[in-house]
């Protein structure tokens, strides 16, 4: 894939690069002088960045059979380009951009060539649900309200209708996890991810809202410890009773229960993405 896109590239005069269905960066040109800075983000993080994908998505990238022209975005950084979407087998698998406006382009058999490149895991087809808001009552769909359709489904949290490609991205994301975590349900929210929400870029305040320096201290240690009592409470200066007390506060306050590995790990993981936020 390399190959081509630096012959591409070479032919063009500018740079080009491919991104699979959700977003990540799977290869890109050397970089050219026209390289605008949304995609320097990309290339850094090896991901589309959100506000990014919602702008390409808002001009019709991932419904478009051939190629979409979308307009230069200067808050973001964003040059004028024109995406190819790639297809193997009829079913979508990624984009090829082109940065700054091609008219008349045909890439012909470069196009199948690239998508056969783009990784096998990549291409089994998922499916998504887009919980939107109503405008006026703010509202979590209940669950019965979501199709019930075969396959892996995602389900994204509910967004105001500008922030339909937020949505999907949430969606999509939840759809190829429970694709490819057998400890998830087929059929999954993207609420119900856990510590893959703070993986892919969730806050993690949101997980620990409602928790006073006091119960962050005693959660982290608690985990730290590896969730033995004993030890946290020596830790802690605390008698056991105490300690039990504030994890069960812990527990009411974040609905997690912290018998669960996997609320463990999303916890864990929070208050150190916190710790590392507060680096000079």
């Amino acid at each position: 894939m390399q190959e081509l896109l630096d012959e591409l590239s070479r032919v063009l005069g500018r740079g080009v690069s491919v991104d699979d269905v959700a977003g990540r960066v799977v290869a890109h040109s050397a970089q050219t002088d026209d390289v605008d800075q949304a995609r320097v983000r990309a290339i850094l993080t090896r991901r589309v960045p959100a506000d990014v994908a919602a702008w390409q998505e808002q001009h019709g990238i991932a419904t478009a059979t051939g190629p979409v022209r979308v307009p230069e975005n200067a808050a973001l950084g964003f040059q004028q380009r024109v995406g190819f979407p790639l297809r193997h087998n009829g079913v979508l698998v990624g984009y090829l951009w082109v940065l700054g406006d091609v008219p008349g382009l045909d890439l012909g058999g470069r196009l199948a060539a690239l998508a056969a490149q783009v990784p096998a895991g990549e291409r089994t087809p998922v499916r998504v649900v887009v919980a939107l808001e109503p405008r006026v009552v703010r509202t979590v769909p209940a669950a019965d309200a979501v199709p019930d359709l075969p396959g892996y489904v995602g389900v994204s949290d509910p967004h105001p209708p500008d922030r339909t490609g937020a949505a999907y991205q949430q969606a999509l994301a939840a759809a190829e996890l429970a694709r490819l975590d057998p400890a998830l349900p087929d059929r999954v929210r993207w609420s119900e991810l856990g510590a893959y929400r703070l993986l892919l870029g969730a806050a993690p305040d949101e997980v620990l809202a409602g928790l006073s320096e006091v119960l962050l201290r005693t959660l982290e240690v608690y985990l730290d410890c590896g969730c033995e009592v004993r030890a946290a409470a020596e830790r802690l200066h605390l008698h056991r009773t105490s300690l039990y007390y504030r994890l069960g506060r812990i527990a009411e306050l974040t609905g997690r229960d912290l018998a669960d590995g996997g609320a463990r790990l999303e916890l864990h993981l929070a208050l150190k993405l916190v710790r590392l936020a507060r680096r000079p």
